[in-house]
């Protein structure tokens, strides 16, 4: 028989004041003020042969070397083996621009906050080991409504962040509960929801956690002995609706913390014999075919152009890749046509959880969960990396913006169109390998 055991720890990470907002390309000023606070929750667990934790925060997403760099931090506190850390980031529109992998940012800012957020982190996850205790576990599912599709059909026949009733959602949140074992009071409740952290807008200049700072926050209340984590389901063209203030953000937080604490005082079977495991998959994703040098020159011409129009992360972004893409090709270099990245699978019993970097369609999620081996199948975004937009290949001939501006690009070539099965495949053939492992305990 495995007996899990498994710690819980929260930190506050809410940056000083002053930073740049992330999110939204619009905003070019500091933050103003905090209106709620920005927080890490991590989990351990230990089933005796493996060591696993699943690290959650309230920042936008996490780069590769942001990956890196808190898996290092938490190895060389904690002793958790770097392979086994799941890096996952709630999505919030309401946190600060940063890339916790920079180390040399000309903002002391920056780096300062971004080395506290990285040792926070880690200092929870020593802290979560500390606390490890023998559980048993179970899982279920509610029903909650405010996430929509937003890529809204406009009758001049474009794709714009809107409201579409007939597009794909995923309207649950899946929940799972761990108790101590001897006490029988929970300790930890992890919870998903398909949705962006876009309730607030770019008007607001305040630091927040959205809908999911207020969600957490109900369902501690409901459950003092424990605390609980959010992990963000795929819901790249998924947004909260209506949106717009601070009443909406508290409003939808407490329906979805209401839907959790409805699954988890429902579950009614919970299980002791419970083994981890963890296992990765590489992935590469095809990049659309590479210009010709005259083709590659009027890009950035345009580059340029759309810089002076407006200068912010985006633009900039796009001048950078153009000037990359012209260099590459007057001179001769050979360059991979691919995105790369990682595909993490956490398996706990007959639960299992799967990341992918970069901003995931909710299709791509459902199609994962309903062909995973698994009964219960969480696939999350904005996990150990980020690529972009990945968009499900039926929508890239309808535009609008997670298919013109912000889907997945390298050189600034975007991602082939069938890049969905990519993931599919990727994540499919991570929780597989979770799956044989699990069945030779």
């Amino acid at each position: 028989m495995s007996q899990l055991r498994i710690g819980v720890a929260r930190a506050n990470i809410t940056p000083p004041v002053g930073m740049v907002m992330s999110g939204y390309a619009s905003r070019t000023k500091p933050a103003e003020g905090i209106h709620d606070e920005l927080n890490t929750v991590v989990i351990y667990f230990n089933d005796g042969k493996t060591e696993a934790a699943l690290l959650t925060a309230d920042i936008i997403s996490v780069s590769f070397g942001g990956t890196a760099r808190i898996r290092k931090a938490c190895k060389e506190m904690s002793g958790v083996p770097e392979q086994n850390i799941m890096v996952a980031f709630s999505h919030t529109h309401g946190g600060p621009q940063i890339d916790l992998g920079v180390t040399d940012s000309d903002d002391q800012v920056k780096n300062a906050y971004a080395a506290v957020v990285v040792q926070k982190i880690a200092g929870a996850l020593s802290e979560a080991k500390s606390k490890a205790t023998p559980v048993r576990m179970g899982y279920g599912r509610q029903g909650c409504y405010f996430g929509k599709n937003r890529r809204e059909h406009k009758p001049n026949g474009t794709i714009a962040i809107g409201y579409n009733p007939d597009g794909p959602t995923a309207h649950f949140t899946d929940v799972i509960r761990f108790d101590k074992l001897d006490t029988g009071d929970p300790v930890a409740i992890l919870f998903s929801y398909a949705s962006h952290g876009t309730t607030m807008r770019a008007d607001n200049m305040l630091y927040t956690a959205d809908y999911i700072g207020p969600a957490k926050s109900f369902v501690d209340g409901q459950f003092p002995t424990a605390l609980s984590a959010f992990v963000a389901f795929c819901s790249a063209d998924i947004d909260p609706y209506p949106h717009g203030d601070f009443e909406k953000c508290v409003r939808y937080g407490r329906q979805l913390g209401c839907a959790v604490t409805q699954a988890a005082l429902d579950i009614g079977s919970m299980k002791e014999d419970i083994s981890i495991a963890v296992a990765s998959q590489e992935f590469k994703t095809p990049l659309e075919a590479l210009p010709n040098l005259d083709q590659a020159k009027e890009k950035l011409v345009q580059a340029k152009a759309a810089l002076e129009k407006s200068s912010n992360w985006f633009t900039q972004r796009g001048l950078k890749d153009a000037e990359t893409l012209v260099q590459i090709l007057e001179k001769g270099e050979t360059i991979d046509l691919f995105i790369s990245g990682e595909i993490q699978s956490l398996a706990i019993g007959d639960c299992a959880i799967v990341g992918m970097p970069g901003e995931i369609f909710v299709k791509i999620g459902l199609e994962i969960a309903e062909k995973s081996p698994f009964p219960l199948t969480i696939p999350i975004a904005h996990t150990n990396g980020s690529i972009g937009y990945v968009p499900t290949a039926d929508q890239v001939p309808l535009g609008g913006y997670e298919i013109q501006s912000a889907r997945a690009r390298k050189y600034g070539l975007y991602i082939a169109p069938d890049s969905d099965k990519v993931l599919v495949d990727g994540s499919l053939a991570a929780l597989q390998k979770c799956y044989e492992f699990l069945k030779q305990v």
